[in-house]
């Protein structure tokens, strides 16, 4: 139900965001408050600025080839005055009065204004590039190995033992794998820090290039690794990624030593009382402690923190009961960073309010949108949800109408060979076309390039949607059936044979696989038109004047 009510803030989350001055203010419209208004629902303000929100956030959400003109300004104003109808008369009943309504909001509030708080505190942060840089290597870092894999740990001591000697390790392993004595393969294969075992992780990464590992033991298995080569490949995105990283470890440590910073301005900590506090106790003796007054920490201007508010904090933290936590007596390791998690929420609202954040544009606007948010999901819920009723048959029935809007897309499952001249690939597909096993032409034509090559396309072993396959490659492989092979030739000058495996025809999905997903959408009109019409009718008690008549303008 969750999601349906995040979809119902249609006019919250749609209309509420970054403004552009998309309707232009030549109109003549009344300015209220020092802002220009288009429209007013019972006396109450929509601004200039609320409907280019809304107009902004409909443009972004356009589809590609769709055209400005075909925006519908007028829904975009309705949509507006039907937020505003249905906010007033969720106050008029006191949705906003009630209890749940009101802690959430506070919550909220101290939320957002520690946040705000601490944003302004970070926001001049930088990463330092060395460290990025360093984090960026480790995570782009690849390590070229070959490995042989023996059941038996004698055989792989004495493999070990013969490499060590000076025996050559590709002749070795090959002997070895003919014998059944071993598995592995003659070609190395890139692998990043990620991709191994920890042990095996920490091994190659005290090895050099050439050198061959002593033995390892990986569960009920024994491997034997020679790293072949080292490579950083370009990521852009693993870049941006460490960079982030470094910069929010710098936040976190500054935003911690801020904390500490307010701890020591305006609080005054009874060490001793703390040190003295046994939590290593019965559960009688703790809940004791939860009416326990004395006072644990003073803080300037605000009731004292005492060593039973700190008792409930520590209780809270456990969901299913201190008793297991009691019985192994791990409570008192947790009293000293459960007093700073509570000092730290109370010095940072502190400083916020000290700063007047409360008073900024940023936190009102913030809070109004929030309550505004809590007070529009609680009507949903509580009045128009109840009047809308579901029949499987109408489920049923759209299914049947829009088929076509539930179709599987076709799929393919393709395998490749790439080269770097035309007429290397074009022998090897006139052999694929005679009948030559894929298999055996991956590992036998001339002319190939190493597909971990930058730049190259790779498809494995994958099912793909042909629709997620690039545009090139879409038109090279139209029209392929099972066994077919195609040629491709990309921009960068690689030369591509394509083996089409297999082919999955688009098909309509099953009624069972898509009746939720259906549910979901006639459910979620239902509570649209429902919501509409109950703004109809407070129409007829709440006047609504529109002053922005050229809407396009």
């Amino acid at each position: 139900m969750k999601q349906f009510f995040l979809v119902l803030r249609f006019t919250l989350v749609l209309f509420l965001l970054t403004a552009i001055h998309t309707l232009a203010s030549d109109q003549k419209l009344p300015v209220i408050d020092g802002k220009e208004v288009v429209a007013t629902v019972n006396g109450e303000p929509i601004t200039l600025v609320e409907f280019n929100r809304a107009l902004a956030t409909m443009h972004t959400e356009m589809h590609e080839g769709d055209e400005a003109g075909k925006i519908n300004y007028s829904k975009i104003m309705d949509r507006l005055i039907n937020l505003r109808l249905i906010l007033q008369e969720a106050r008029n009943i006191g949705i906003d009065e009630l209890p749940e309504t009101q802690n959430a909001v506070d919550i909220y509030s101290q939320n957002i204004l520690r946040g705000l708080l601490v944003k302004g505190h970070v926001k001049d942060i930088k990463a330092d590039e060395e460290e990025i840089d360093k984090l960026y290597k480790e995570a782009v870092k690849e390590w070229k190995i070959k490995s042989l894999m023996f059941n038996k740990e004698e055989d792989a001591k004495k493999a070990a033992e013969e490499i060590s000697a000076g025996n050559n390790f590709d002749k070795t392993a090959e002997s070895l794998i003919a014998d059944g004595k071993a598995k592995g393969s003659a070609v190395g294969e890139y692998l990043k820090d990620r991709d191994l075992l920890p042990q095996v992780a920490e091994a190659v990464s005290k090895m050099e290039i050439g050198s061959v590992s002593s033995v390892l033991q990986v569960e009920e298995s024994f491997i034997i690794l020679k790293l072949e080569d080292i490579r950083f490949l370009e990521n852009p995105e693993e870049k941006e990624l460490a960079r982030q990283e470094i910069l929010n470890r710098k936040r976190s440590e500054a935003v911690r030593d801020y904390s500490d910073f307010l701890v020591e301005k305006y609080v005054k900590i009874d060490k001793k009382l703390l040190d003295s506090i046994d939590y290593n106790l019965s559960v009688e003796e703790f809940q004791k402690l939860l009416k326990d007054s004395r006072v644990i920490a003073e803080i300037k201007g605000e009731d004292p923190l005492t060593v039973g508010t700190l008792t409930e904090a520590i209780q809270k933290k456990y969901f299913h009961g201190v008793e297991t936590a009691l019985e192994r007596g791990r409570l008192n390791d947790r009293k000293e960073q459960m007093l700073k998690e509570i000092l730290y929420k109370k010095v940072l609202m502190k400083e916020a309010l000290e700063q007047a954040i409360d008073r900024t544009e940023a936190y009102t606007v913030t809070i109004k949108e929030y309550k505004d948010s809590i007070i529009f999901d609680k009507f949903i819920k509580n009045i128009i949800i109840p009047s809308v009723k579901m029949d499987k048959k109408e489920v049923e029935l759209y299914f049947n109408k829009n088929v076509k809007e539930y179709m599987l897309p076709e799929m393919v499952r393709i395998k490749s060979l790439v080269f770097a001249r035309r007429d290397d690939a074009e022998d090897a597909l006139t052999a694929l076309r005679k009948g030559a096993d894929f298999k055996w032409l991956s590992s036998s034509a001339k002319g190939q390039l190493d597909k971990d090559r930058e730049g190259i396309l790779r498809f494995g072993e994958d099912i793909l949607t042909k629709a997620s396959l690039p545009e090139e490659v879409q038109k090279a492989v139209a029209g392929s059936g099972p066994g077919d092979g195609r040629l491709y030739a990309d921009p960068k000058g690689h030369f591509y044979v394509f083996y089409i495996q297999d082919v999955f025809p688009s098909k309509p999905q099953s009624f069972d696989a898509v009746k939720e997903k259906i549910a979901e959408t006639i459910y979620r009109d239902k509570i649209n038109k429902a919501v509409e019409a109950y703004a109809d009718k407070l129409k007829k008690f709440y006047k609504v004047k529109i002053y922005a008549k050229d809407l396009k303008k």
